[in-house]
């Protein structure tokens, strides 16, 4: 089973991290095409934008200022040498700086040159723009294997050319975007990956949990038929212990009592069992916590010091029986756990000055809480005991049977509240009770709904 699980966790990361990184990769490759294609249609049409210009010289002389559009912030026509012939805006007076040897060498300039966010197309008269089909293969990447010199016109060589400057910030505002999915596409994908991580992992524990609850409820069933069944063997071999008694000579009474404690023993032992079995939450009702431990504190054979820290009532709603079990069991495994429950000092000394061997109890408020601790100066706990001791039949005594502290913090839990064991700065240990102070209105409004 537990190799199943472990082929199967592995087998959820492996999928998911490639998953995760094969969807980055995808999503980078998409983006970064994206923008090479939003690029190359920027180049297409402001190279179509020039040729217009361009076919209008050629229908007439100069341009009227409807032939422009908004975004042009520049346009010049200049001549053989370089000089401005007609100029507009940010047009240099001068284009020599524009025209390399190898412009001369081919006879035609033909460049396209981003500045900012300013797009500046310098181009031969003549130059054709891209044909539809062209354009379809830049788009495909076949551009060079298909690539020629574009078709001119019989010109003279660098006879006019045209200089165009157009603002691109709208354009660069959609690029921004893109580069924004460079950053934010891989932090969604690692988010994902996060939640489902988590989702896995919560889905994982409550099939665990499930599979534990559904193996607890069948051990329970078959807990309580056992016990129910082991009782009545027990109640058969008290009887004929108390038979034998009676007719045996006194030198075999000493037998017959240790049979008849073992029986007892066991007998308490089926009742605990029983007892964590059934059902934690039983009837709730409001109990007063200070009274319930003022009556309980005569019934052990030490004096136990109480301390209530706060005046007036303290109520908790939990079944009455349920947390008197609660309280004996933690009182009881603190006065077991004194080195000698006879060896006392302190009755001579005041209550509020405990000697080593004392049990105290302390009650207190703290929000919408009630505290209960109980401290005592007793063996403490063993080391590595401290993750075990709630859980059933773990017992660090030799006649313990290992089940009151889990009865006790199944009960408490069941109420709301939380049970700690700790141990106490100068030896012993601090059991702490934390229940949910009882409120007439809401238990009210919880019975009305």
């Amino acid at each position: 089973m537990r190799l199943k699980q472990v082929r199967e966790e592995v087998l959820f990361y492996a999928i998911t991290i490639a998953t995760f990184i094969l969807l980055t990769v995808l999503s980078i490759l998409f983006l970064h095409r994206e923008q090479m294609h939003n690029r190359q249609m920027l180049e297409i049409d402001t190279i179509r934008l020039a040729s217009d210009l361009i076919e209008v010289l050629r229908q007439r002389s100069f341009l009227e200022p409807s032939d422009l559009r908004s975004d042009i912030v520049g346009f010049g026509l200049y001549g053989v040498n370089g000089k401005a012939l007609n100029r507009f805006g940010t047009a240099p007076e001068d284009l020599r700086s524009w025209i390399t040897d190898s412009d001369m060498n081919r006879g035609r300039v033909n460049r396209v040159e981003f500045k900012g966010n300013r797009l500046v197309i310098v181009r031969t008269l003549g130059v054709s723009p891209m044909g539809r089909e062209q354009m379809r293969n830049m788009m495909r990447g076949r551009m060079k294997d298909t690539m020629m010199p574009f078709p001119m016109e019989p010109v003279p060589p660098l006879g006019r050319v045209v200089y165009l400057e157009i603002d691109i910030r709208e354009w660069q505002m959609s690029q921004r975007l893109i580069q924004y999915g460079f950053y934010l596409v891989p932090l969604l994908l690692v988010l994902i990956f996060i939640g489902t991580t988590i989702l896995y992992r919560k889905n994982l524990a409550y099939r665990k949990n499930e599979l534990r609850n559904r193996e607890l409820v069948q051990l329970g069933e078959a807990a309580r038929t056992l016990a129910h069944e082991i009782k009545n063997p027990l109640g058969a071999i008290r009887i004929q212990t108390a038979t034998l008694q009676k007719v045996l000579p006194a030198p075999y009474h000493r037998n017959l009592q240790v049979i008849t404690e073992e029986v007892d023993r066991l007998r308490l032992l089926v009742d605990k069992v029983g007892e964590f079995l059934k059902n934690p939450i039983g009837e709730p009702e409001p109990v007063e916590v200070n009274t319930m431990i003022q009556d309980l504190l005569p019934r052990f054979p030490i004096p136990i010091s109480f301390f209530p820290k706060t005046t007036g009532p303290l109520q908790v709603w939990i079944d009455r029986n349920r947390f008197r079990t609660v309280l004996e069991n933690i009182l009881r495994n603190s006065v077991e756990s004194l080195p000698s429950s006879g060896e006392r000092t302190a009755e001579n000394g005041p209550a509020s000055e405990p000697d080593r061997n004392e049990v105290i109890v302390e009650t207190n408020q703290k929000m919408d809480r009630v505290e209960i601790r109980v401290l005592d100066r007793g063996s403490g706990l063993p080391i590595g005991a401290e993750d075990r001791i709630f859980e059933p039949f773990f017992t660090t005594k030799p006649t313990g049977s290992g089940i009151g502290l889990a009865i006790s913090k199944r009960f408490v839990e069941a109420a709301g509240g939380t049970l700690d064991v700790l141990p106490r700065s100068g030896g012993g240990t601090e059991a702490r009770i934390l229940l949910p102070k009882y409120r007439e209105v809401e238990h009210a409004d919880s019975s009305d709904r």
